[in-house]
């Protein structure tokens, strides 16, 4: 009986089809958010998923913008790709750039053990390179609703 139940379980792994992630470096985002949905759907947490693409060799910043485009909560993504592995400062970026309020990626990202100093320097560094410093005049998004004072005024009206 142990024999005949071993060779079912042995048959129905084999011809079961695979709950593991499919994932390869080379998918276009519209493969990779395919992929994700499929795992979701097969049970599989972002936790789990993040793992498998990584392993992979998906690109975090790639993954990040993928899970997100898929609907899954942001906290989650970010949480789960940092547990994984993936570079913080990657994923943080990744995720501003996709829309993700910066006080969300504050909280995942502590949440999921980048110290609080990190994460607001890593948030601080993402600010500066949405709005770098103008090569012309040396100012950037300086968070001041005023002149930058270099000049101003318009050639149009001259």
């Amino acid at each position: 009986m142990k024999k005949l139940l071993s060779v079912i379980l042995v048959s129905a792994a084999f011809f079961a089809p695979a709950a593991s992630a499919q994932f390869n470096k080379s998918q276009t985002p519209k493969q990779l958010e395919a992929e994700i949905v499929l795992q979701v759907k097969a049970g599989k947490s972002l936790d789990d998923i993040a793992k498998a693409a990584l392993a992979a060799g998906v690109d975090a910043s790639f993954l990040t913008s993928a899970m997100l485009s898929t609907g899954a909560p942001a906290n989650g993504v970010i949480t789960a790709l940092v547990r994984a592995g993936a570079n913080p400062t990657v994923v943080i970026n990744a995720a501003l750039a996709s829309g993700v309020a910066p006080t969300v990626v504050r909280t995942a990202a502590i949440n999921a053990g980048v110290t609080a100093n990190v994460v607001q320097t890593l948030l601080a560094n993402a600010r500066d390179q949405i709005a770098p410093a103008s090569p012309l005049t040396g100012a950037g998004n300086t968070g001041n609703t005023g002149s930058t004072g270099s000049g101003g005024g318009s050639a149009s009206g001259r």
